[in-house]
């Protein structure tokens, strides 16, 4: 497969503060990759200098083959809060966008209604943007960053200050893009990753932690659970429980008591069940539970 983005040795410090620390990963055509991390994390340092807003400290960025800086026409970018002109409609910003970046009159003519049509907005085509919703403006946002064809579309937090509506919209449009360019776009929205991406990069602390496809990740790294529902607030029973060798640790959430083991589910089964007799509590139901990309992921970034 063709490399479209290559990354290697990333790293930039702002004054005593180390924001990406030796960062490598590549994205081959046709990828739709995650970059997943909490906030600060240094998604949005990693994608600005992918983009060439600002320039690392040390490391290498290849897109297609060649240095970013000079393959800029390759790269399309939406930023968290796309900036545009209240006064200008759609099809204005766009005429302008696309000039800036070197299309010709005749180019940017036939292409325009495509892309207005291709994000869904080809209904207000002349509506200023002043009017425009939240969602309308982010998917005005992809039409700029697509606009030219780029190989690599890169997006910084695309649905993180929408509201519900607005984001399945943008989430939807995501998932239309893919295969027409590679995808790379920061997120600390688990449920939108789990539904367009395949695969992602786990970032803490400047640092990637994991990188891999989804499944394999939640794989390699899920923890073995038992799923108690019932009187789960009682302390007795969850002071038993700990005694038990089988059971490593003990989480309340969602409404149910998750009772963590090792390696041997028979021995924890047997130990849940032992406890639950001898406490007499009311329960309605012991599963045992696959974890999430979610469990996954709050467990490698400390949280």
């Amino acid at each position: 497969m063709e490399k479209i983005l290559e990354i290697t040795n990333l790293s930039k410090r702002f004054d005593a503060y180390q924001a990406v620390k030796d960062v490598a990963f590549q994205l081959e055509a046709g990828e739709c990759v995650a970059l997943l991390g909490p906030n600060g994390a240094g998604k949005t340092t990693i994608l600005k200098m992918i983009v060439d807003m600002i320039n690392p400290d040390s490391g290498t960025i290849h897109i297609c083959g060649g240095e970013n800086t000079k393959m800029k026409a390759q790269i399309g970018f939406l930023p968290q809060y796309p900036n545009f002109y209240g006064w200008m409609t759609a099809t204005d910003a766009l005429q302008f966008m696309g000039k800036l970046s070197g299309m010709d009159k005749a180019a940017l003519a036939e292409r325009i209604p495509e892309v207005l049509m291709q994000v869904g907005l080809d209904a207000a085509p002349k509506q200023k943007i002043a009017t425009f919703s939240g969602g309308m403006r982010q998917r005005l946002g992809i039409a700029q960053a697509i606009l030219h064809r780029p190989a690599l579309l890169i997006m910084d937090e695309p649905v993180s200050a929408l509201d519900p509506i607005g984001r399945r919209e943008i989430i939807e449009l995501i998932q239309s893009l893919k295969g027409e360019t590679t995808l790379l776009f920061s997120t600390h929205i688990l449920a939108d990753v789990e539904e367009v991406c395949e695969r992602v990069c786990i970032i803490r602390d400047g640092e990637i932690v994991a990188d891999d496809r989804i499944v394999r990740l939640v794989q390699a790294n899920a923890t073995p659970v038992f799923v108690l529902k019932g009187e789960i607030g009682t302390s007795k029973f969850e002071r038993l429980i700990m005694d038990e060798a089988a059971i490593s640790r003990v989480e309340h959430k969602h409404g149910a008591l998750y009772l963590y083991y090792q390696e041997d589910a028979d021995a924890a089964r047997e130990a849940i069940l032992r406890v639950l007799m001898a406490t007499g509590i009311a329960w309605t139901s012991v599963s045992q539970a696959e974890e999430t990309l979610e469990d996954v992921f709050l467990r490698m970034v400390g949280k």
